[in-house]
């Protein structure tokens, strides 16, 4: 089979806690010729352009994000970068940290998502966030080249995200309320800002500050070595105190994960510090943050190891590591929209040993109730694993189950997506649509999903081959 290579300009934008950022990205796609069907993956990406790092506009009260001040930022790099809208087919627009507990972070990011190009995914969420920082930075390059563990930490103004990684794969995630700018500050050291997770550390140190008070710096020092020794303990397995349970905002990294030969490596704004990068003052808490952490990480017999991104690891993620894209044996209904955009996957247990049209319309109707998904208002996602043998037969006895399952939906013309781990997608779609009258279908192959993943899917590329698609979680 020819070699086929195809090239996608890619933006991620992260909206930070303290800090929004813009990359754009190069994105290679070629054909496995040595695959049955042709897939096409991301065989080479490269940064094209790295985007000035701009201060998080907030409105007066620090409760939402000013975003007729933040659109102007970023699309001023739109043009510095000389990349127009329809320049760009793909991308990612994540908000980070405290930023995505905003009151209109939800409305933000799907703003700058629909303004950033063809199909930008708009998305948020620690697991996510801790996911595209590790490529982002290069951990992910770093522990697969060298075969080793590594736990990566990114560390910025309100969270660190956490990966656990082996030999290049990503084995576990967490995050912690751990960052520079839970509290910020003027020159004079009157406080400007304190986040909920701020005030939890200011009362751990017998503080009450409030905004408008002074604050010493011995107390910025407190908050700053309560905040590192918590945020160690959660990176090294040491028996969780109260603190790091109310700062924890996802479940902790097993204890397992964190035994044996690890290496530890950081990014994000606070890496800056830790690494010596950076020594400034930003009228915040990441300056003595670092400095605890690094002192720490020397002092609990860590091995740190360098990587090659640090500030603008996440947004490098975005625009570079979000893309997935489908098996060319596809299947859409005439007339089905797309962008789809936010689209909930429940994925139905399926045994083909077992197949018939009854125990297939109870296990879709199993996997809708887990998720709480009425699939007869609006669009989900079923995530198959080879769920069905070749076979016209085999294949309309599944059918016949889904559409007993989903008749609501097929009645009320809901968009009703099938995603399957091999390469089925069009005979489903076609026998779907043929023999039970589904008419808003579309069925997409060789993506291995999870439930409780979200999904984007655009347009679909390549002489309409193959359709780009963003597997992440939402969480708002």
């Amino acid at each position: 089979m020819e070699i086929k290579r195809r090239e996608m300009l890619s933006v991620g934008i992260d909206v930070g806690t303290t800090t929004s950022h813009l990359v754009f990205s190069r994105l290679v796609l070629q054909n496995d010729p040595f695959s049955r069907s042709g897939k096409y993956e991301v065989a080479e990406r490269s940064i094209v352009y790295r985007g000035g790092i701009h201060l998080t506009p907030l409105k007066p009260g620090n409760r939402e994000i000013d975003v007729d001040a933040l659109v102007p930022l970023l699309m001023g790099e739109y043009a510095k970068a000389g990349v127009s809208l329809s320049d760009v087919e793909t991308g990612a627009v994540i908000i980070t940290g405290e930023s995505a507990r905003k009151e209109n972070a939800e409305a933000i990011v799907e703003r700058l998502s629909s303004e950033g190009g063809r199909f930008v995914a708009a998305t948020a969420g620690p697991n996510f966030e801790a996911v595209i920082s590790a490529y982002g930075a290069g951990a992910v390059e770093y522990s697969r080249r060298n075969g080793c563990r590594l736990v990566h930490c990114d560390t910025g103004g309100g969270t660190s995200n956490i990966a656990v990684i082996d030999s290049g794969r990503i084995t576990a995630t967490a995050c912690i309320n751990v960052g520079g700018r839970l509290l910020a500050f003027d020159d004079g050291m009157v406080l400007t800002r304190i986040e909920d997770s701020g005030e939890l550390l200011l009362k751990e140190i017998g503080s009450r500050k409030v905004v408008g008070q002074t604050i010493s710096g011995h107390e910025v020092d407190e908050v700053c070595r309560v905040m590192a020794s918590t945020l160690m303990d959660v990176l090294t397995g040491t028996p969780s105190r109260r603190l790091a349970e109310e700062l924890m905002t996802t479940a902790p990294i097993p204890r397992v994960e964190l035994e044996g030969r690890l290496l530890h490596s950081f990014s994000g704004g606070v890496a800056e510090y830790i690494y010596g990068c950076e020594a400034r003052s930003f009228g915040d808490l990441g300056l003595e943050l670092g400095s605890h952490l690094r002192r720490m990480a020397d002092e609990r017999g860590l091995r740190l190891v360098g990587l090659p991104e640090r500030i603008r690891a996440t947004v490098i993620g975005a625009s570079s590591y979000t893309l997935e894209v489908s098996g060319p044996t596809t299947f859409s209904s005439s007339g089905f929209k797309l962008p789809i955009r936010n689209v909930p996957v429940t994925s139905p247990v399926i045994e083909k040993k077992r197949l018939s049209a009854a125990y297939v319309r109870r296990q879709v109707d199993e996997a809708l109730r887990k998720i709480d998904v009425d699939a007869g208002t609006s669009p989900v996602a079923l995530a198959f694993r080879d769920p069905v043998a070749l076979g016209y037969e085999n294949i309309r006895v599944f059918a016949l189950g889904l559409s007993r399952a989903l008749g609501a939906s097929i009645r009320a013309g809901v968009p009703l997506v099938l995603i399957f781990d091999t390469d089925v997608g069009n005979s489903v779609g076609n026998v779907l649509s043929r023999e039970t009258g589904a008419g808003n279908v579309l069925a997409l192959d060789e993506i291995s999903l999870s439930e409780g993943d979200f999904i984007d899917v655009g347009e679909p590329i390549n002489d309409g081959a193959a359709y780009p698609v963003v597997v992440k979680s939402l969480v708002f």
